[in-house]
């Protein structure tokens, strides 16, 4: 296994996701935001993790335009 490719540090993950390092340590405090561990005092998220918190937090519309009665 690739381990260098298979895992984001926290300012990645916040890049990516476009919030704050504070953002993503109050979303873990919260138990909100993706999965994460912790080697030693380095907090690392696996991209898989990531990816699939990012699935599970998807939203599907509702009606779509063909379905809308304006």
């Amino acid at each position: 296994m690739d381990t260098q490719n298979a895992y984001m540090k926290p300012l990645e993950v916040a890049s990516l996701l476009g919030v704050s390092l504070r953002t993503l340590s109050r979303w873990h405090a919260l138990r909100l935001g993706p999965a994460r561990c912790k080697v030693g005092r380095t907090v690392l998220y696996r991209k898989e993790a990531v990816e699939s918190w990012l699935e599970q937090n998807e939203m599907r519309p509702v009606q779509t335009f063909a379905q809308a009665s304006w």
